[in-house]
């Protein structure tokens, strides 16, 4: 170890110009939070300018069905399949049913082996 002393940082030095007044930090008042209609034109606003909202979106039911169905599809096609499942108020796996089903009926295929194998799996 040496005898040299560490040269200085400068927090020390009195008459600095920039020094914080820690009093006048403490006393600082809370700002008022915004009203709804404040809040409602703040994320108008933001949208306009490219800002998306960072609260969770509606979280979708989680399905009961067990056995997997692995297809792979068009870019956008997942999410145009689930929100028609959303506006049929169903789980995609009864989305997927349904399409089925309307795909058979649309073939006429309701009096064939097709038609007879779907409904019994869907009973």
């Amino acid at each position: 170890m040496s005898n040299r002393e560490r040269a200085s940082l400068g927090f020390d030095d009195e008459g600095t110009q920039d020094q914080i007044d820690l009093e006048e930090l403490a006393g600082a008042t809370e700002q008022p939070k915004p009203t709804a209609e404040q809040q409602k034109a703040l994320v108008t606003e933001g949208a306009k300018h490219g800002f998306v909202s960072r609260e969770p979106k509606k979280r979708r039911r989680v399905s009961p069905y067990t056995a997997q169905f692995g297809g792979k599809c068009r870019e956008g096609m997942k999410a145009l399949f689930q929100d028609i499942g959303e506006h049929l108020g169903c789980y995609d796996t009864e989305t997927l049913e349904k399409a089925i089903l309307a795909l058979i009926e649309k073939e006429g295929l309701q009096d064939k082996a097709i038609g007879k194998q779907y409904k019994a799996l869907v009973k």
